[in-house]
């Protein structure tokens, strides 16, 4: 994270980390500390996503080489349905020539079905290779999820590489 970017950061952290907090389960997000930890981290980003001055979500991002994964992304609920999560996403896919990889809740509810439209509409594509999600933490307990990627789906050999580089990456930084 260079200097422009922390100071951003420094100056909205506190209302990210409320929308991060409200917006996924605690299984699905990093504590406190482990977050301060994982900013120092060169290839991860954490974005403010902003109407103006006002913010209305943010996203958070790895830069795995091949592939960019999008790790967390969340519209504040007081602003959902007002297009800001398509707009913030057309602009990442027009801003990076990498393959996007994101993961999903598999579609066992009515709002994972949506969350998996959404992304669709988008031209994601739904992956139906069995992914874990490993846990956050020694609190937390890995979850069952999927694979998106944009602009195609990809095959098992090439899933079999995004998988490893996720285990190896982003989730080694466990504690």
């Amino acid at each position: 994270m260079n200097r422009k970017e922390r100071k951003i950061y420094m100056e909205n952290f506190n209302e990210i980390w409320d929308i991060y907090n409200e917006s996924f389960p605690k299984d699905e997000k990093r504590d406190l500390k482990l977050q301060k930890k994982i900013l120092k981290n060169p290839r991860y980003k954490m974005k403010p996503l902003k109407d103006g001055e006002e913010i209305v979500g943010f996203i958070t991002t790895w830069d795995l080489d091949e592939f960019l994964f999008v790790e967390h992304f969340a519209i504040d609920e007081k602003h959902r349905g007002k297009s800001y999560g398509k707009k913030f996403l057309e602009r990442l896919i027009d801003t990076t020539n990498k393959k996007i990889v994101l993961e999903v809740e598999k579609p066992n509810t009515i709002q994972a079905k949506r969350r998996i439209n959404f992304y669709e509409r988008l031209k994601f594509k739904l992956n139906k290779y069995p992914y874990e999600q490993p846990a956050y933490d020694k609190e937390k307990e890995s979850i069952p999820l999927m694979i998106m990627t944009y602009p195609n789906a990809i095959e098992k050999e090439e899933f079999n590489i995004v998988k490893n580089k996720l285990y190896n990456v982003v989730y080694s930084n466990r504690n």
